[in-house]
């Protein structure tokens, strides 16, 4: 009889996801993304009620915003926005929103391994946090790509976004 106690209780314990973003997660940072040490963008992230504005400043000069079931791609060198429905693929997105299951896992900081969903975009992600704010992600995509997201000047905000297209740009539905 014990045995079966413990064994739904370790049950329970493992089926339930633990929450690490209090919702709603409202944030700017300034985010470094690499992979095998090479850049591959860095810019500003504004997240918002599941929105979000990221602000590239390299490589390219570009804007990627979510809202209202949109994906905008603002390319600032070819004055266009390309407009796609949004299916809530980016992962940090979802991570944001607490959508996968998570087990702890030893760091010198509060750390957790996300468990990747048949189609999850990542075979292994690794979260650091420092109090409430992210430190850190590592994560391994479903390309063997290993990448390593960098969160500075983390900061909780409460004011709106919007994104807004640029005036005489050209827009590019593609759904």
């Amino acid at each position: 009889m014990r045995f079966l106690i413990i064994l739904f209780i370790s049950f329970f314990i493992h089926t339930n996801p633990n929450i690490f973003f209090k919702e709603p997660l409202n944030f700017d940072a300034e985010i470094n993304i690499n992979s095998d040490g090479n850049l591959i963008s860095r810019g500003i992230m504004s997240f918002r009620d599941g929105a979000f504005i990221y602000n590239l400043v390299s490589p390219y000069n570009q804007t990627i915003a979510s809202e209202n079931g949109k994906l905008f791609v603002q390319d600032n060198d070819f004055q266009q926005v390309i407009i796609y429905n949004d299916t809530k693929a980016f992962f940090l997105q979802d991570l944001f929103s607490n959508k996968y299951e998570t087990e702890n896992f030893p760091c010198p900081n509060n750390c957790f391994k996300l468990n990747p969903e048949d189609e999850s975009t990542f075979q292994e992600a690794l979260v650091s946090m420092s109090g409430n704010a992210i430190d850190w992600i590592r994560l391994v995509d479903i390309k063997d790509q290993r990448i390593f997201i960098k969160f500075e000047n983390f900061k909780f905000e409460s004011s709106n976004i919007t994104y807004v297209v640029p005036q005489n740009y050209e827009i590019i539905s593609n759904d």
